[in-house]
């Protein structure tokens, strides 16, 4: 080989050592960043929960305190290292005593995060961190997981084909409470006939938005589940079927 040919290789395997060097290398953060399970770690949550009562056709929002403490280690159903969050409740200006209103596990993966709560497993939070992912945040639930329990007619019933998706990273506020590097899940934003008119004869809503902050975990969640449903031939009573929860982070250690 001329020293010619030689020396423009060697120009030509610099150039492209050089530009396989200088490619960017995407780092995700850790799943253990956006949720803490150190035994007696807490949040304090303020919680306006949306009820149907006189048979669906009254609209209510009550509203509590609700606080998840981190209470001790346990293994799931596939002999996997689970932590079990105890809950306690108590009115919303928090003058009232402490209650339990139970537990669930949440089952901290690699790559994910499980939760398991009345036998229905989810998972809220998957890496990696990056605007646009998504993955089937509910492919473990049922077809129509809360309709024997509330009765909807539509609204669910494919949830466990949403797709969950971080459609925001950054600083945000919360309930006029800042945050710094916060994800936001957005798993499902559907309304259909909501609020429904005087000639509605269905209408639902499955909206479910989460937001993460790092270092402290789940800050805010709003979920929507609800159908309306009309009157019909039958002299059907219209009425509203199923729930709605709000929550906001007011307290952690």
């Amino acid at each position: 080989m001329s020293k010619v040919r030689l020396i423009i290789l060697l120009i030509f395997s610099s150039l492209f050592f050089s530009c396989e060097n200088s490619k960017e290398v995407f780092i995700s953060d850790s799943i253990s960043d956006y949720i803490s399970l150190q035994q007696g770690k807490y949040i304090t949550y303020r919680i306006d929960s949306l009820v149907f009562t006189q048979n669906g056709s009254n609209i209510e929002v009550h509203k509590y305190q609700v606080k998840h403490t981190v209470q001790g280690e346990t293994t799931d159903n596939l002999g996997r290292k689970a932590f079990i969050i105890n809950r306690l409740i108590r009115n919303e200006a928090g003058t009232s005593s402490w209650t339990e209103n139970g537990n669930y596990l949440v089952i901290p993966l690699s790559d994910r995060i499980e939760i398991i709560e009345n036998n229905l497993r989810t998972v809220p939070l998957r890496i990696p961190f990056t605007s646009g992912f998504s993955w089937k945040g509910n492919s473990y639930l049922p077809f129509a997981p809360y309709k024997p329990m509330f009765g909807m007619e539509g609204a669910g019933n494919d949830m466990n084909k949403w797709d969950f998706v971080y459609t925001y990273h950054g600083d945000t506020t919360v309930q006029n409470q800042s945050y710094k590097n916060v994800w936001t899940v957005t798993q499902s934003n559907t309304t259909l006939n909501i609020p429904p008119t005087s000639g509605t004869q269905y209408g639902y809503k499955e909206v479910a938005r989460e937001q993460y902050a790092k270092n402290i975990g789940l800050v805010y969640r709003d979920f929507q589940l609800y159908d309306y449903q009309g009157p019909n031939a039958d002299n059907r009573t219209p009425a509203y079927y199923g729930f709605g929860i709000t929550m906001w982070m007011i307290d952690h250690n």
